[in-house]
């Protein structure tokens, strides 16, 4: 049996999944690459087609289909709004493990998992040589915001158009990693930091830890963040991400005194939920919710009221956020902060996509460059998100665009401005 058989056999399993779409084309009023492409193949109706053909027969170079499926920033918008309710994240992220198998991964992706993702101490035992690094070969343009030298162009090519948050000289998890105790303890809770926030976003997890002990939590964070899988599963590395699973579930599974498990990252609690139990066989046995949800429904802690903002504040609320939940992150801004706030009125993906940003950043500045239009033309001053990597992607957006608005998270904004205690 050829490479391609093998791969068409193993898709054939999909079949029961790729029968549900009616190709009623729905996916394309929320697709936002099929907004931008006006292409087929952009959106997950055409995707399907070109699956169907190839489990038919009608297509013989399978590994030429892979391209399609990888153009993609799985927002999951296609699957939220199908009236067939076709599940076209499994679909796509099992099509591309499938497809792997014949269009091999190239060789920096493979050395950025193998040390991104498969060595996550080393990783971050080299914070000091990234915080080092991106002072040597960028130049600051904002506060904790670089952009690469002109020079690096032929390397790295559009990328060097991108705004890159500093990375701090020690990783969140040298100083958080382990037990932190709470004085007058009412519970003890788990908080899964996420490659962004123990490499990058740090003063994300140290606002949350403290705020969380502040309010007589105390708690438990990895001493060696594992990823949650999900750029593993993105690349087509299925294998890689299952093993990424059993690591984090074994943790989680150690700590037998904490109820959940918190995060301020939707994408790592999408990849450690439903998709992982399936992937893995595995029930990760304790609930895992956002920070937030935690702090206003299951905390309910007597937070700060009336914090100031100056200026109109907006929120961005990400892709793989818990819609049920949408409205209490929106009260949660309301009720704490006081600021004329108001809905983006596009409230659409931002257009990061973790991996897809660094394969097609050109797709992603299209993209993201709506949400910086609006922000400048509605003059809002403040700009929230409950995501590290859409905080990344919007601040690179309207930096820009030259509005001088960085992205931030509510928990952070409330620590900084009222919680943090002054030494």
């Amino acid at each position: 049996m050829s490479a391609v058989e093998k791969v068409v056999g193993e898709l054939k399993q999909l079949e029961e999944l790729l029968v549900q779409c009616s190709r009623c084309g729905t996916c394309q009023s929320v697709c936002p690459l099929y907004k931008k492409d006006r292409q087929e193949s952009s959106v997950a109706r055409g995707k399907m087609y070109l699956l169907d053909a190839l489990v038919e027969g009608q297509i013989k170079k399978a590994d030429e289909i892979y391209k399609y499926l990888d153009y993609c920033v799985l927002c999951g918008r296609c699957k939220n709004n199908c009236p067939s309710g076709v599940k076209t994240d499994e679909i796509f992220l099992r099509a591309r493990g499938i497809l792997r198998q014949v269009k091999k991964l190239p060789a920096w992706q493979k050395l950025a998992l193998k040390v991104a993702m498969g060595q996550p101490k080393l990783l971050a035992a080299m914070s000091p040589l990234f915080h080092i690094g991106l002072r040597a070969g960028a130049s600051k343009v904002d506060d904790g915001v670089f952009k690469p030298m002109g020079l690096f162009r032929p390397l790295i090519g559009a990328m060097a158009d991108r705004h890159v948050i500093d990375m701090p000289a020690e990783p969140f998890t040298k100083k958080y990693g382990g037990f932190n105790q709470a004085q007058n303890e009412k519970m003890r809770v788990i908080f899964y930091p996420g490659c962004a926030v123990t490499l990058i976003y740090t003063g994300w997890g140290e606002a949350i830890v403290e705020t969380l002990l502040h309010y007589g939590v105390s708690v438990y964070v990895p001493e060696v963040n594992q990823c949650c899988g999900i750029p593993s599963a993105t690349m087509g590395e299925m294998g890689l991400y299952k093993k990424q699973i059993g690591v984090n579930f074994d943790y989680f599974d150690s700590i037998k005194d904490a109820e959940y498990i918190l995060t301020c990252c939707p994408t790592c609690e999408y990849g450690l939920g439903a998709t992982a139990e399936r992937e893995s066989g595995r029930q990760r046995g304790k609930q895992m919710m956002d920070i937030i949800v935690f702090m206003a429904e299951v905390l309910k802690g007597d937070y700060p009221k009336d914090i100031p903002l100056e200026g109109r504040t907006t929120l961005h609320i990400p892709c793989h956020y818990n819609h049920a939940k949408d409205s209490v992150l929106k009260e949660f801004i309301k009720e704490h902060f006081d600021t004329e706030y108001a809905d983006l009125k596009n409230d659409g993906c931002c257009g990061f996509g973790g991996t897809f940003s660094l394969k097609n950043y050109a797709h992603t500045k299209e993209i993201s460059a709506l949400k910086a239009k609006e922000v400048e033309e509605r003059g809002y001053k403040n700009l929230f998100t409950a995501c590290p990597g859409c905080a990344m992607n919007l601040t690179d957006a309207t930096l820009t665009a030259e509005t001088a608005v960085q992205a931030s998270h509510p928990v952070v904004e409330m620590y900084r401005r009222r919680i943090k205690k002054n030494p």
